[in-house]
């Protein structure tokens, strides 16, 4: 058995990924990472060595790929493994994101793959250049510290795991071993082209860290190791405490202000990366901001993919893209006619009548004169105002904003207005007063206008 060999077997004992009565899916590209993968799989000892499926795309991008497809296949056939090849027509290749798209047709195959043959791990041929890459990338593009992990050796994928035994293995390392043992592999020519980024990191970047420091790889796994360390134990913490400062999915303003300021962001970071994609630190600091400000207790801030971050005073929650609160579905005007039921909302409705009605929650008499009727019910308006004793007024919006009524719940509020618009009652709230005569009583018209619960 080889150094890589005897060293591959202790990694798989050490990490426990899998057993040899397991299933696993083996994605082979035929490039020399994954024909190395494969091979080391077949060298390990039969108390080791899972049962195996081949899974070969075709991805029709170059003349050459329709070789790599018969390879695979005679070579999969000369040694008894399973296969499965799909091939990705040149019909759906896309003008732009080629990458992209034929990554996500890859993992497609890979999960049908799984589901049709029940197995339980997909494996991959990612190694320690791999994850350099990849760390580089995100460190130079920025974003989140648990990002910065890169590539994890194993995740949940489809219906089971996604590992990559390679990891730990640079790629000089995979290549001399495919060199000494005469394996056969198919180059990419796309993995010279310096126009895609991670060619560029892999041709430019790398080699000239490597040569400030022959061992830059291994210290970077290292860092990797202890990332994912603290990032894990960091998520199991603010798990902890997110349970403590939320209430029904939503956060709890005045417990989260409580905690740390370091503990803040990490407990609100996570809360975010439940509900929404790509959290990036600029929005983690916006909210942050949104979540600290005394002068604006109410805020809402656009995140990633449409949802949105509402702040009502004492709660935060988060509002899916397709749930946006738009203007009120009914701007009109409703005449109130006595004794008869207006809903306000999907809980209550109004009533006007001479007598107090029965059932009524909530009911207050009110005398107008008769120049004021009819009466109307309908959605307050900017510039509406109650008139105050003493002859002062009030906006309805101070009102609004005085009682911390939240932002979705105001644009439904109802006022009740006299046929000169004034406002008579900002519905469940407020009441104009209005200076009467000393012969109202005479005069003027008794009414009672109440609240029902529907």
């Amino acid at each position: 058995m080889s150094k890589l060999e005897e060293d591959f077997k202790r990694h798989l004992q050490r990490g426990r990924f899998f057993s040899r009565d397991d299933l696993v899916v083996v994605a082979v590209s035929t490039g020399v990472d994954s024909m190395v993968l494969l091979h080391l799989l077949m060298q390990l000892p039969t108390e080791y060595r899972p049962r195996l499926v081949v899974a070969h795309v075709n991805h029709e991008l170059r003349t050459q790929s329709n070789q790599e497809e018969q390879f695979i296949r005679r070579f999969c056939r000369r040694h008894g493994l399973r296969l499965r090849v799909a091939h990705w027509p040149r019909a759906q290749h896309p003008a732009t994101g080629v990458e992209a798209a034929a990554r996500q047709f890859r993992y497609h195959f890979f999960a049908a793959t799984m589901a049709a043959t029940g197995a339980g791990y997909l494996l991959t041929a990612h190694h320690q250049n791999d994850l350099a890459e990849t760390m580089l990338m995100k460190l130079v593009r920025g974003g989140q510290l648990s990002q910065l992990v890169g590539i994890r050796d194993q995740r949940s994928f489809a219906s089971g795991q996604l590992v990559r035994p390679l990891l730990p293995f640079p790629k000089a390392r995979l290549r001399a071993y495919a060199n000494y043992h005469h394996l056969t592999w198919y180059e990419d020519d796309t993995n010279q082209d310096e126009t895609i980024t991670r060619n560029r990191y892999r041709h430019e970047l790398l080699p000239v860290l490597e040569r400030e420091n022959p061992h830059f790889l291994d210290h970077l796994t290292a860092y990797h190791q202890q990332l994912m360390d603290l990032v894990s134990w960091a998520h199991h913490q603010a798990d902890r405490q997110l349970a403590d400062v939320t209430t029904a999915g939503q956060l709890v303003v005045s417990r989260w202000r409580q905690l740390p300021v370091a503990a803040q962001r990490l407990v609100l970071e996570r809360w975010l990366e439940r509900s929404v994609p790509d959290i990036k630190q600029a929005v983690i600091d916006a909210a942050m901001a949104a979540l600290t400000s005394r002068h604006h207790p109410q805020q809402e801030l656009s995140l990633p993919a449409g949802y949105q971050l509402v702040v009502n005073y004492a709660v935060a929650f988060i509002q899916p893209p397709r749930k946006m609160l738009g203007k009120p579905q009914n701007e009109g005007t409703t005449v109130v006619e006595l004794g008869q039921w207006y809903p306000i909302n999907d809980q209550q409705l109004i009533l006007t009548k001479e007598c107090r009605p029965d059932n009524a929650v909530y009911a207050q008499e009110m005398w107008l004169a008769p120049e004021q009727w009819p009466l109307r019910l309908r959605h307050w308006q900017p510039g509406d105002f109650i008139r105050l004793r003493g002859g002062g007024h009030q906006q309805v919006r101070r009102i609004l904003i005085d009682q911390k009524v939240p932002n979705q719940d105001r644009a439904q509020q109802y006022v009740l207005v006299d046929a000169q618009g004034t406002v008579v009652w900002v519905v469940g709230r407020k009441w104009s007063w209005f200076d009467r005569p000393t012969d109202y009583r005479y005069r003027w018209r008794r009414v009672m206008i109440a609240i029902q619960e529907q």
